[in-house]
């Protein structure tokens, strides 16, 4: 069973700590006015390293190392506070998006073992790029969907003027559960305390959403 066909407790619980993590710290970059992306490093058995989230175009002070830098990446902000002893070769690089091919470089650099991912970056659908990292995507509809309507979220708050992104017009064609979805939820930045508590308040459209996709995937 698919975990939108689930009540949110029981999917929530089932998913692995790693998409879980980086979901929330996508969700935090989403309520600071960032460019919603979260991304952790994990050991072999699943357990948190370090973590960091998109960073780039966030003022003030914040834990990533690259912080207001065009290198401010998820990713690039994992690896950043990771350590040069580390075993990197058992380790695996968790994001809610498909890395870029300069994080997907870094991911290679450093060793690690795996990279995975919740969803295509909206920008590399748009710019036809998407799966050029060679990462592997994980973790099914209701995740993809939860973190590209925060990543779409994040790019409309942003946007200046009353005109709509382009990005989120392309994801009308290309994913247009998502698009449905990100205007199905209340408009501007979300007010929940977490990421749980904001999924939980959208879940009953996020699982039709994941439901329409999976339905459109299997013909």
């Amino acid at each position: 069973m698919a975990s939108g066909e689930f009540g949110f407790d029981t999917a929530w619980r089932a998913a692995p700590e790693a998409v879980r993590r980086a979901l929330g710290l996508a969700y935090e970059a989403l309520v600071a006015d960032g460019l919603a992306v979260g991304a952790v490093l994990t050991d072999a058995a699943g357990t948190v390293l370090c973590e960091g989230r998109n960073e780039a175009y966030e003022r003030g002070p914040g834990a990533g190392p690259l912080r207001g830098t065009p290198l401010a990446h998820a990713e690039m902000n994992v690896l950043g506070s990771a350590r040069t002893g580390w075993e990197f070769g058992s380790a695996v690089l968790w994001s809610t998006q498909e890395p870029c091919k300069m994080c997907a470089a870094a991911a290679e650099f450093t060793g690690v073992a795996d990279v995975r991912y919740l969803a295509p970056d909206p920008w590399a659908m748009a710019d036809g790029s998407a799966g050029s990292s060679g990462a592997a995507p994980f973790g099914g509809a209701v995740w993809l969907l939860a973190a590209n309507t925060m990543f779409l979220r994040s790019v409309v708050v942003a946007a200046p003027g009353p005109a709509e992104p382009e990005i989120l017009t392309h994801h009308r064609c290309v994913e247009p559960e998502t698009a449905a979805l990100h205007g199905a939820v209340r408009p501007g930045l979300p007010t929940a305390a977490s990421v749980g508590e904001w999924l939980e308040e959208i879940w009953s459209a996020l699982s039709a959403a994941a439901a329409a996709s999976r339905a459109l995937l299997t013909g």
